[in-house]
């Protein structure tokens, strides 16, 4: 390519991988650019950060998945161990209600007893009524028959005082221990409606954390989805693009003229990147011949094309002063080896004859 103000920016392009050239290897920066081309540069570059981007954020990704996996683990342990109290505090209520419908059973039972013991107590008072009215009847009777009678209902009296007292006293013990008792189960119960509301929280945060996990898990998919079919996009113009070969920098022909058994050239060149460079020759045939100059290497696989433009000196006769123009071809056999021929136009910058030199032989590079 030429020495264009865009040469900085091509080298970067073509460095980055953007760039690539026609199919001869030509870069062309002062053309124009077809819409097609303008298209495939954006592509190449869309994809290039696209797939930059997603090496950053894989590593970071699964990085993240892990820990919400292992916090995930720790909150199963905790909601298992959450369970466990659960049913101890299940269990414990189990007990009490049965404890309770005992002392319930205890109380209907204990008030059953008391209204038996009542009706005795009526049936004594209607029998004692009885008795005070046949007392009344006979009152007539002998103040000493009075007298016992009133003593012994005093002494009944007395008697059901104190089976009422009694009975008052039992139901007052069994009213204070069901009454304790139901407390305590008020009390667990307070406590185990609290451990269910902090259960249901931390049950609620679990079913937030799944649905953030199921999200990322879908995310996750999308990406392996767009990663996979991005690698098929690359492996495919990977495939499309044309390949480009690196000029060798050094060259070397050793060559052999139609002249005689003995003539023959030897040049030797350094060309740099953008196929610029410069070449020494040496030749005998008519005498000794040196020369020097610019070299241009165009290398389109398997040839390579090369023109020179030099000052030579014939070391034979007087010695003529040349300028000469050269052309040449190769093909690449085993490596950087291969054959070429050249042929050479040396003019004199003079006077002297002109020696036109065409010769085939081996070369290395170009």
């Amino acid at each position: 390519m030429a020495q264009t103000w865009s040469k900085d920016a091509v080298d970067a392009l073509v460095r980055e991988g953007l760039v690539y050239g026609y199919p001869s290897g030509e870069l062309r920066p002062e053309g124009y650019a077809r819409r097609g081309e303008v298209f495939t540069l954006l592509w190449r570059l869309i994809l290039a950060y696209r797939l930059k981007d997603l090496q950053a954020l894989t590593g970071e990704d699964i990085e993240r998945l892990k820990g919400l996996i292992a916090a995930v683990g720790e909150l199963s342990k905790a909601l298992q161990d959450q369970g466990q109290v659960l049913s101890a505090y299940s269990d414990a209520i189990k007990e009490l209600r049965q404890a309770l419908e005992k002392a319930q059973a205890e109380a209907v039972t204990l008030a059953g007893e008391a209204g038996k013991k009542a009706d005795e107590v009526l049936s004594q008072v209607a029998g004692w009524t009885e008795r005070l009215g046949n007392l009344e009847a006979t009152t007539y009777k002998g103040l000493r028959d009075f007298r016992e009678e009133v003593n012994a209902l005093a002494s009944a009296l007395r008697d059901l005082d104190g089976k009422v007292k009694a009975l008052e006293v039992a139901l007052k013990a069994k009213d204070g221990e069901v009454a304790a008792r139901f407390s305590e189960f008020q009390g667990v119960l307070s406590r185990v409606e609290g451990t269910v509301s902090r259960a249901e929280e931390e049950l609620n945060g679990v079913k937030n954390l799944s649905a953030a996990l199921e999200d990322l898990k879908l995310r996750l998919g999308t990406l392996e989805v767009q990663v996979k079919e991005l690698r098929e996009e690359v492996a495919r113009l990977r495939a499309e693009m044309p390949k480009r070969e690196v000029l060798s920098p050094f060259g070397l022909q050793v060559s052999l003229s139609g002249v005689s058994p003995l003539a023959g050239t030897v040049r030797f060149g350094y060309a740099f990147p953008e196929g610029f460079g410069l070449y020494l020759r040496g030749a005998y045939d008519l005498g000794f011949y040196g020369a020097v100059g610019v070299a241009s290497v165009r290398q389109v696989s398997p040839f390579v094309f090369t023109s020179t433009l030099g000052v030579g000196r014939g070391f034979y006769g007087p010695g003529f002063v040349y300028g000469e123009v050269g052309i040449g071809v190769g093909g690449k056999v085993f490596g950087p080896l291969g054959l070429g021929a050249e042929g050479v136009l040396s003019f004199p910058l003079g006077t002297g004859p002109s020696v036109a030199r065409f010769s085939v032989g081996v070369i290395y590079g170009w």
